[in-house]
């Protein structure tokens, strides 16, 4: 998954139940887990403030944030995704960002979960947060 899923579906409540639905196995390239580490607590305290929330209710939010990804996220080590580097580099040229999730998913055999248009024709397989969760909405038994 990319980082902008993970930190948006973190930031909502019934995001971070998706996230833990068990039809799911979820990674994310160790990259970008670097990346969600500043992301996550930017957009949280951005949040916070918006919403005029406490500091311990916002802090809180983090600490709920960082639980669901250790519970549900699999951070995919930088050794196994790193010799396909060069072809996810070649693949992802809207986003030159995006090559650990390409090679990611090339080394895992998996899809990326993306609402990303520029993953869109890098030769994986994508879905999209709406896809997923009528995909989701139609095998509650997993099917």
């Amino acid at each position: 998954m990319d980082t902008t899923v993970l930190v948006g579906e973190l930031l909502r409540a019934k995001g971070r139940e998706r996230l833990a639905d068990d039809r799911l196995d979820l990674f994310l390239p160790e990259q970008m887990w670097e990346e969600v580490q500043v992301e996550l607590p930017r957009r949280v305290d951005a949040f916070a403030r918006k919403r005029s929330l406490a500091s311990n209710l916002a802090d809180a939010l983090k600490s709920a944030c960082f639980a669901a990804i250790e519970a549900n996220v699999n951070i995919v080590d930088l050794p196994v995704y790193s010799a396909l580097e060069d072809e996810g580099r070649s693949r992802s040229l809207r986003d030159p960002n995006d090559w650990p999730l390409v090679a990611s998913s090339l080394a895992l055999g998996a899809a990326g979960w993306t609402d990303d248009s520029d993953l869109f024709g890098t030769g994986i397989p994508t879905w999209t947060t709406q896809t997923l969760q009528n995909w989701l909405d139609r095998n509650p038994g997993g099917e």
